[in-house]
């Protein structure tokens, strides 16, 4: 069982993999950045969260990164000298779009 700075280091080591391989292989008309890589505590799964500018898209690029996913695991599992290598998991993080909903709300009220 990793301990919590194992499981930080992986989470780092795999942002940074993942974030170049989006770059580089994600062919979509947004801005795709990772908000967090979150890998559970036996170290078998990575949770891998990401924000999608304009936030419309976000379906869209998930849906590609899903389509893709079996080449990005395996480029996971070559790039990275660790066994086991986390099965990653992408999602949508949200927390953006809702933070940026909250402020629309208190211009409005603001305003009036």
């Amino acid at each position: 069982m990793p301990n919590q700075r194992r499981l930080n280091k992986v989470n780092e080591l795999i942002h940074r993999f993942i974030s170049g391989l989006l770059r580089r292989e994600l062919d979509v008309e947004a801005l795709v950045t990772i908000s967090s890589v979150v890998t559970s505590a036996n170290g078998q799964e990575a949770t891998v969260s990401i924000t999608v500018f304009p936030f419309e898209k976000s379906e869209a690029v998930l849906k590609e990164i899903q389509k893709n996913i079996y080449e990005f695991q395996q480029a996971l599992n070559r790039g990275l000298r660790m066994r086991p290598v986390p099965k990653i998991i992408f999602k949508i993080d949200e927390s953006e779009e809702r933070g940026d909903k909250i402020l629309q709300k208190i211009d409005y009220l603001d305003s009036n």
